[in-house]
C-alpha cells in the first residue's frame, strides 16, 4: 500500500484557496464590466442629451432651458469622470485578484510536482519490494528442490 503523501493537507487547503481565488476573480471581472457598461451608457447618454441640445438650440429654446441643459451635461461630465476612475479602480483590483490567483495556482501545481514525484516514487518501492518478495519465493523454491535432489 502506498503512504500517504505527507503534503496532502496543504495541497488541499491550496486548491481550495485556488478555488476561492477563482470566484473572486470571476466577481471583481462582473464588476469591472458592469462599470464599463455603466460608464457607456452614461457617455451613450451625453450624446443623445447633445443632440437634442443642438436640435433644440436650432429651433430655438429660451435662456433657462438653455442653462438648464447645460447644468446636466455638467453633472453628466462629472458622472463620467466618477465613472472612468471606478472603472479604473476596478481594473487594478482585477489586476491584482489574477496576480494572487496566478500565485495561487502556481502552488498547487509545486504541490501537485512534489506529490507526483511522492507517488512515483512509492511505486518504485512497491515494485522493489514485490521484486524482492518473488526473488525470495523464487530462491526458496529453487533450494527445495536443489534439496529434494539430494535425497
Amino acid at each position: 500500500m502506498a503512504a500517504r503523501f505527507p503534503l496532502q493537507a496543504l495541497l488541499d487547503q491550496a486548491r481550495h484557496r485556488l478555488d476561492a481565488g477563482e470566484r473572486l476573480m470571476l466577481m471583481v471581472r462582473r464588476k469591472e464590466e458592469a462599470a464599463k457598461r455603466k460608464l457607456t451608457d452614461l457617455q451613450r447618454y451625453r450624446e443623445e442629451y447633445r443632440s437634442r441640445l443642438t436640435g433644440s438650440s436650432q429651433t430655438g429654446m429660451d435662456i433657462l432651458m438653455l442653462r438648464d441643459f447645460h447644468v446636466f451635461l455638467g453633472k453628466l461630465e462629472t458622472a463620467i469622470n466618477l465613472q472612468c476612475q471606478d472603472v479604473e479602480q476596478q481594473r487594478a483590483h482585477l489586476q491584482v485578484v489574477q496576480q494572487q490567483w496566478f500565485e495561487q495556482r502556481r502552488k498547487v501545481k509545486s504541490y501537485e510536482a512534489l506529490e507526483k514525484r511522492h507517488f512515483a516514487a512509492e511505486t518504485v518501492r512497491q515494485d522493489r519490494r514485490e521484486q524482492r518478495a518473488s526473488d525470495e519465493w523464487a530462491g526458496r523454491k529453487a533450494a527445495e528442490k536443489a534439496l529434494e535432489g539430494k535425497f
